[in-house]
């Protein structure tokens, strides 16, 4: 028994520094884990400001992609919805991965700081804000290497999303100022680059169901793409960013007076 003690005793010392020793290697280039591109996902609020006094906050939601070079830069390309606006940024940054190779922060050109948690053996970062003046989380997904005409094609997706519509013509919007809704439906894509599907709507407490889905979309090479559509006769176009597999497509919408934003989800 002392024996058999003894042996399962070593052979767990033996196997711990293995991991241990494994876990370092992969620690020798922190920075160097991070060396592809993500679809980038976020939503928040920021804080809205009258001279020097805050009044209330504004919602925001950001879809786009972000390259990690391997070595502490970034760079990228996103669309911010900020209460109803589309704003769209060209991103240049840093980031730092820690020794743990797991945690790490970046910057980017725009003043906005992150701190960030890598999961699923790198397919995702966790995100949350560190810069003052706003509240805001999100994630980071793999994309694919290239995309073509063909990767939606024939798909269909499902969605259960909520946004915010604005009351008033001036925008971007606080909260106070916004009605906010809920809803569920599904998009096909066809292979001639139309696209259609139904929405279930519950706008301020109100419901609309059967709304019909209708559209063009277009995919880009570098995996992001746009579809102009109309949801229920009004226009809801979007801008997207495909995940890898094509699983999954993140999403936000572009028309001035409307906040909406999610994933769609393949059937």
């Amino acid at each position: 028994m002392k024996t058999l003690h003894f042996l399962s005793t070593l052979a767990f010392t033996l196997l711990f520094l293995c991991l241990s020793a494994t876990a370092a290697n992969n620690c020798n280039d922190p920075n160097g884990v991070l060396n592809t591109t993500y679809a980038w996902q976020m939503d928040g609020l920021l804080v809205w400001t009258q001279g020097a006094q805050t009044t209330n906050f504004a919602p925001l939601a950001t879809a786009g992609s972000l390259t990690f070079d391997g070595k502490g830069d970034l760079s990228g390309e996103h669309d911010t919805n900020l209460g109803g606006l589309l704003i769209p940024h060209t991103d240049t940054g840093s980031y730092n991965v820690n020794p743990d190779c797991e945690t790490g922060t970046m910057s980017l050109s725009n003043g906005l700081t992150l701190s960030f948690v890598i999961v699923g053996k790198g397919k995702k970062l966790k995100l949350g804000s560190t810069a003052p003046g706003g509240v805001s989380s999100g994630t980071l997904s793999m994309m694919p290497a290239a995309c073509s005409a063909d990767t939606l094609a024939s798909k269909t997706y499902g969605y259960s999303t909520h946004g915010f519509r604005g009351k008033g013509k001036n925008f971007p919007r606080r909260i106070g100022f916004l009605v906010p809704f809920a809803n569920v439906g599904h998009l096909a894509f066809a292979p001639d680059g139309t696209l259609s599907g139904v929405n279930d709507l519950n706008l301020g407490g109100k419901p609309y169901t059967g709304q019909p889905i209708t559209g063009t979309y277009t995919v880009n090479s570098d995996c992001t793409g746009s579809a102009t559509m109309t949801v229920g006769g009004k226009d809801q176009s979007i801008h997207f960013v495909i995940l890898d597999g094509a699983d999954e497509v993140i999403f936000v919408s572009t028309p001035t007076g409307s906040l909406w934003s999610g994933t769609l989800t393949q059937e």
